[in-house]
């Protein structure tokens, strides 16, 4: 009888397991909260005051729940994260929430026509605290009364974001949905033939920075460099009532159409398609940026950003209505943190040999969110997701940090530009180093998700 027995209560056991399973619920809720500065705050691109407010810029923050661990993600209207913020927002809000800091992602949509993040404080980057670009010219701006009021409320107002979204927090399901959007974007580094050109020195006929530019068509005999065309879609739809809660949605590309024709302050091409695929869809809409080092928005000006938001808002729409329906997971979460050799231009600037990065993966069932620092070029995206185990991988770039700024795969160094000069700090493994920590950070949560795809 004794095996009998022993049958029976593995049956039970397992039965009792699968009815937990079942019974998984997901919790989300979002919230958001005003984050612009005073007007007399500088622009760190012309070093004179913003003067006007062409639109509020804001902090988002998406928290997710699923009884026994809470993660949260903010996202800023802003040009970066710098690692002191990103600490001092996971001490804020990880203590108003009662959670780990490492359960919280912070993203940038580089928006240029805002301030960069706050450094609170030192020692992070050698000698260096405020990134070179943010002091090309003028001073830090620390000791400045308006930004000191300016870097107290964006702590004081991510807290409150996350608050907010927490008490917020109801049973969601999570769907996905994808649509091409790549005529709003494309590669600024095409990649010019090696040899066999009658005339090498020839030049496009119509300047890369004149309005008439068309970037449909590849001059000089170049080819195109790498785009990924994917406007990106996450809903959390409430369960009682099927209606957003929030949305996710990411398309990788510069948030520099109104910057630099427009000093003032504003949220950019991401801002103004928030609002409106939050008007269409219901809830709180979130923008993920992406790895966009390379990619820049079709057009500038306002009526671009216009044209933009209203463009891809339908696209999310119609995304949302062919979404699918994912199976919700437990939460998981890794973080890998990996020193990043530097240029000897960037061993000068900064007095030291390497930057410590930090690559960050939060899984929820088949959907990971991938964190990487600095400005990374969309090949990086690319290369994670094809060797990711979760079948539904968004890479973000701009997270959690600065790291060596532009990064690329190896040989983008060689191709030269601005973005393998003063502006990329690392050497040219640092692509590789990125993508070989974010696919083992990938696969060791995976691992302890226990979930029954692939490895």
């Amino acid at each position: 009888m004794r095996p009998i027995v022993s049958l029976a209560l593995f049956l039970l056991a397992a039965a009792a397991a699968g009815r937990a399973e079942s019974a998984f619920t997901l919790r989300a809720g979002a919230a958001h909260e005003d984050i612009t500065p005073e007007t007399t705050v500088r622009n760190w691109v012309t070093g004179k005051p913003y003067e006007v407010v062409v639109d509020p810029i804001s902090v988002h923050a998406l928290v997710l729940d699923d009884g026994r661990t809470k993660m949260v993600l903010v996202r800023w209207d802003l040009t970066d994260v710098s690692e002191s913020a990103r600490d001092e927002v996971r001490k804020a809000v990880g203590g108003a929430l009662r959670i780990p800091g490492e359960n919280i992602m912070i993203n940038a949509s580089h928006n240029h026509s805002a301030p960069w993040a706050p450094v609170y404080s030192g020692g992070y980057r050698g000698k260096e605290r405020d990134t070179w670009w943010a002091l090309r010219f003028m001073p830090a701006q620390n000791d400045y009364p308006p930004f000191q009021r300016w870097m107290a409320r964006l702590l004081a107002a991510t807290t409150k974001a996350a608050q907010d979204a927490a008490a917020a927090a109801r049973p969601v399901t999570v769907s996905i949905g994808r649509i091409t959007a790549n005529e709003f974007v494309h590669n600024r580094r095409p990649r010019a033939p090696g040899w066999g050109l009658a005339d090498p020195k020839s030049r496009p006929a119509i300047d890369k920075d004149k309005p008439e530019r068309n970037f449909e068509v590849a001059v000089a005999g170049a080819s195109f460099g790498a785009l990924d065309r994917t406007l990106a879609l996450i809903t959390f739809r409430d369960i009682a009532g099927d209606k957003v809660v929030a949305s996710l949605f990411q398309l990788t590309g510069h948030a520099v159409s109104i910057y630099p024709s427009n000093p003032g302050l504003s949220g950019d091409w991401p801002a103004p398609t928030a609002n409106k695929i939050a008007a269409a869809l219901g809830g709180e809409a979130l923008f993920l940026q992406g790895c966009a080092g390379d990619i820049n928005p079709w057009r500038r000006g306002a009526a671009a950003v216009a044209e933009m938001a209203e463009g891809i808002a339908l696209k999310a729409q119609v995304a949302a209505r062919y979404s699918a329906k994912l199976v919700a997971g437990p939460l998981h979460s890794g973080r890998t943190t990996l020193d990043l050799p530097l240029t000897p231009e960037a061993k000068k600037r900064l007095e030291a040999d390497t930057v410590a990065a930090e690559v960050q993966v939060i899984a929820c069932g088949p959907l990971a969110f991938v964190a990487l620092p600095g400005e990374t070029m969309t090949e990086l995206g690319m290369a994670i997701r094809a060797s990711s185990p979760f079948p539904q991988t968004l890479v973000m770039g701009y997270s959690n940090g600065n790291g060596v700024h532009y990064v690329g795969l190896p040989g983008e160094k060689a191709r030269g530009g601005y973005e393998a000069g003063v502006a990329g700090a690392g050497t040219d493994e640092c692509g590789t180093l990125l993508v070989e920590a974010a696919v083992k950070t990938l696969r060791e949560v995976f691992a302890r998700s226990g979930s029954g795809g692939p490895l």
